[in-house]
């Protein structure tokens, strides 16, 4: 639907129709008499009015131009807000156990993949941890860098083997602090408890909860972890005691409003994304804001054209008969 910017301009338009076409009393022409312009075959018809006409109708044109009439854009988007989410990945040693095939880490990397893709409005930032933490990718739009990104995470992108979760809660609240999001997340995925880095997640979990920083804890893994270990060539597997600490991350998800969830399998792993999907939907705040194509220019162009060929045919095509 057409709607007009400047609509006040359209009042004028009655009045440029009197002025243009209301009956003057005195001619462009002095004759004594018409008659003679009649004897001569120029009779006073319809088509020397065809003019004015045109005149008026490119004068029309050019105010309903000031009037800027304008034509919704079709999807054009609202202004909106998505969640803004870090998504803190543990890539320590044990997430190399096969219990998860072919790894807890691939495994992961794909359900945390196609977590992203279903995520199109949102700015997703990428923090992953080991015995410290890192920001891999910050808060972007650009999801196909944090995909490229992600698929490059091994168990060596970080050096210092550990579970540092204070650590990766620290570093994933300096992604979400500055957001003005109305809704910010986190997604914690570890296999273990936390044994390394300076800061007591417990303490992490309050900043966070200060913060407005909601926190999803996902423990991943069965009650085994079994690392592949290369011995002379050879690959050989290995079981490692420890293991996860569910207490901690019920604790953390709990103080700050998230949830805890255990995955023991890739499907019961992919669930919990989905149902951590279905929970965090964008919410677009329509603020009456739409795209519009002006067609004030377009217009103006047509109506000084209609101009210039009304004024021709009014003065110099057909003679004026008073």
């Amino acid at each position: 639907m057409i709607r007009f910017a400047n609509w006040y301009f359209l009042l004028i338009v009655p009045l440029i129709a009197y002025l243009l076409l209301m009956k003057r009393n005195k001619s462009f022409l002095k004759f004594s008499s018409i008659k003679l312009l009649e004897s001569a075959g120029m009779q006073k018809t319809v088509k020397h009015k065809i003019g004015k006409y045109i005149i008026l109708a490119g004068l029309t044109i050019l105010v309903i131009a000031l009037a800027r009439p304008q034509l919704p854009q079709k999807d054009s988007p609202v202004s909106q807000k998505g969640v803004d989410i870090t998504m803190a990945l543990d890539v320590s040693g044990t997430m190399q156990s096969v219990d998860f095939e072919p790894s807890r880490l691939e495994v992961a990397r794909k359900t945390i993949e196609d977590f992203i893709k279903g995520r199109n409005e949102d700015r997703l930032s990428l923090v992953i941890f080991a015995g410290a933490a890192y920001t891999r990718v910050p808060l972007t739009l650009d999801h196909n860098i944090l995909r490229e990104s992600l698929a490059g995470v091994t168990s060596k992108s970080v050096n210092q083997d550990g579970t540092a979760i204070g650590m990766a809660i620290s570093v994933g609240l300096n992604r979400l602090k500055k957001s003005d999001s109305t809704s910010k997340i986190m997604i914690l995925v570890t296999d273990g408890d936390n044994n390394a880095g300076e800061i007591d997640p417990n303490t992490a979990s309050d900043l966070a909860k200060e913060l407005g920083v909601k926190i999803y804890t996902i423990g991943v893994g069965t009650d085994r972890t079994v690392i592949p270990v290369e011995y002379f060539g050879e690959t050989r597997y290995q079981q490692v005691e420890g293991g996860l600490n569910e207490e901690l991350l019920k604790n953390v998800a709990q103080a700050t409003g998230g949830q805890y969830y255990r995955a023991k399998d890739p499907q019961a792993l992919a669930q919990i994304f989905s149902t951590i999907d279905k929970l965090e939907k964008s919410k677009f705040q329509q603020d009456n804001f739409m795209q519009y194509h002006e067609l004030a220019f377009i217009l103006i162009g047509i109506g000084l054209l209609l101009l210039l060929v009304g004024i021709f045919f009014d003065k110099y095509y057909f003679v004026q008969i008073p």
